[in-house]
């Protein structure tokens, strides 16, 4: 399962010479973006098996959502 994607670009601090900018950095996160292999269609590979009166596989948990970020870092 791909979990965790950080991809930042640091604009050279030649473009920010006249902004009165340190730096300035810009970047995007993803997360649970790629399940790389499972054997069973529309199931996340870390939820569980059930337990108790809960028969099968992933019962009783939701599926890990695909989510999306984007970072700016300013220095002064």
């Amino acid at each position: 399962k791909l979990r965790e994607v950080t991809l930042t670009y640091n604009i050279p601090s030649k473009y920010l010479s006249k902004l009165y900018i340190q730096g300035l950095s810009v970047g995007f996160v993803g997360s649970n973006l790629w399940i790389i292999y499972k054997n069973l269609p529309y199931a996340d590979p870390e939820s569980g098996l059930g337990a108790g009166n809960l028969q099968g596989y992933s019962t009783g948990s939701l599926p890990s959502t695909r989510d999306y970020g984007f970072n700016i870092k300013i220095q002064f």
